[in-house]
Parts: structure tokens; sequence; C-alpha cells
């Protein structure tokens, strides 16, 4: 198996898909996060990395946190850099672990 760097790399896509294409790559996961943390927090721990453009904190259907968030950056180089800084960094007491966010569906099929 040969790993020869990004599969897109030859062509560049036309420019009308471009935004919603790098928006998708720039979606980040924080596992592990505290109960007491806020969409509020998770936006001010980010956006010195560059633009937040929204924080979604899953809840069960109780109303209870599921213990993890995504963090929708605007640039995949910002969430690129919100990763390497961000990750195993203690927010509320408990370190976190921060991830690129896959789709549903290629998340589930690895498990």
């Amino acid at each position: 198996l040969s790993v020869s760097g990004p599969p897109q790399a030859p062509a560049a896509p036309p420019k009308p898909k471009k935004p919603k294409a790098a928006s998708r790559k720039a979606r980040l996961i924080v596992r592990n996060l505290s109960f007491k943390c806020s969409e509020d927090n998770l936006k001010s721990l980010f956006s010195p990395f560059g633009t937040v453009l929204e924080v979604n904190i899953p809840k069960k259907p109780d109303g209870k946190m599921r213990g993890f968030a995504f963090v929708q950056m605007g640039k995949v180089l910002e969430a690129a850099k919100a990763l390497r800084a961000v990750n195993m960094k203690e927010i509320k007491g408990r370190p976190v672990a921060v991830d690129w966010a896959v789709a549903k569906d290629k998340y589930r099929a690895t498990q």
C-alpha cells in the first residue's frame, strides 16, 4: 500500500463547488468533553485560530450532553492549527481529544 499524500492534489475543483468542499473538511470533533463546557466556551477557545462558523454539542433525547462536540472552522488551515493546539488540552478539568470530523456513514463503516 503506497501513500502519496492527499488524493485531491492533481486537479483543482471548479470554483463554485469549492466553498462547500472546504467547509466540510474544516470540521473538527472534540471528544471527552466535560458536561460543564458550553458552545460559547468552545467558540472562544477555537476563535484565536481562525473563524469559527459553528459549534454543535449533540445532546441525547433526554437533553443530557453526549460528551463531544463539532467545531466548524472557516478554513482547513485554521482547523489544522486549532487541532494541533487544542488536542490533549484540558477544558473544564478534562483532557479533550480533537480530531478531524468524518461523515457519519464513513465513521460507521470504520467501526
